[in-house]
């Protein structure tokens, strides 16, 4: 396999990530350390997280959400509504890069809209689709929100219809190129349907190219609503 360039070679059935540490060894270098650094993100929210949940609160008392209720839905208990974003840190969907998982609610609450690699995904189909909100069974799932939205739930439909439009597009494995639409990864999916509601969920994290999970809870414009119980 010659002269393939990267996406090309993501795209192709010969991918593995031997094949990648071979043919395209910077790249497979920059994963690596931005997982590490990634990794030591997680550990920081982690040993914080009282104190961000703490904060939390004082936010969700004036956020125009502030007296949503979560119903049960087809007997099982969803998480968020509408627009609403969901982070695990433990959870993988298919990044070599990052840790964790990112998820948006869809606008019918029972609905997530996630991507992940095929060979991770519950469906086992590649890319953006959507999936049954249990997120209220995740144990140590976040619920997360944008600050400061008071007076409106539009930009919540706006995110989630983004996250909507892009159903059935594949997995960016090209973490580096988050500005793409033509593809995307669990993370950046989120953070372009909030992009496109105007409220950027990356802000005040250390710029690296990507945007991952943990730059979302970390996120000057975001806060933690609550925890499902470990």
């Amino acid at each position: 396999m010659t002269d393939i360039t990267l996406d090309e070679y993501f795209e192709s059935d010969e991918f593995s990530m031997e094949g990648l540490q071979k043919l395209f060894p910077e790249y497979y270098a920059e994963c690596q350390e931005a997982y590490m650094r990634d990794a030591a993100q997680i550990r920081e929210i982690k040993a914080n997280l009282d104190r961000m949940l703490a904060d939390g609160q004082t936010e969700a008392a004036n956020d125009v959400k502030r007296n949503d209720v979560e119903p049960l839905v087809y007997d099982y208990p969803i998480l968020g509504s509408i627009g609403d974003i969901i982070v695990e840190l433990e959870t993988d969907s298919g990044s070599f890069a990052f840790a964790g998982h990112a998820a948006i609610v869809s606008t019918d609450s029972s609905y997530t809209v996630e991507s992940y690699a095929k060979s991770f995904s519950p469906k086992g189909i590649d890319g953006v689709q959507y999936y049954e909100n249990q997120w209220g069974w995740r144990a140590g799932a976040l619920l997360i929100r944008p600050k400061n939205i008071s007076s409106s739930v539009n930009p919540y439909r706006t995110a989630a219809q983004f996250a909507e439009s892009k159903v059935d597009l594949p997995y960016n494995k090209n973490f580096f190129n988050k500005k793409t639409a033509s593809k995307y990864y669990c993370s950046q999916l989120v953070w372009q349907a909030w992009l496109a509601a105007g409220i950027d969920i990356e802000k005040g994290t250390v710029p690296n190219g990507m945007v991952t999970p943990a730059d979302i809870v970390n996120s000057s414009n975001t806060y933690i609503v609550k925890k499902v119980p470990d």
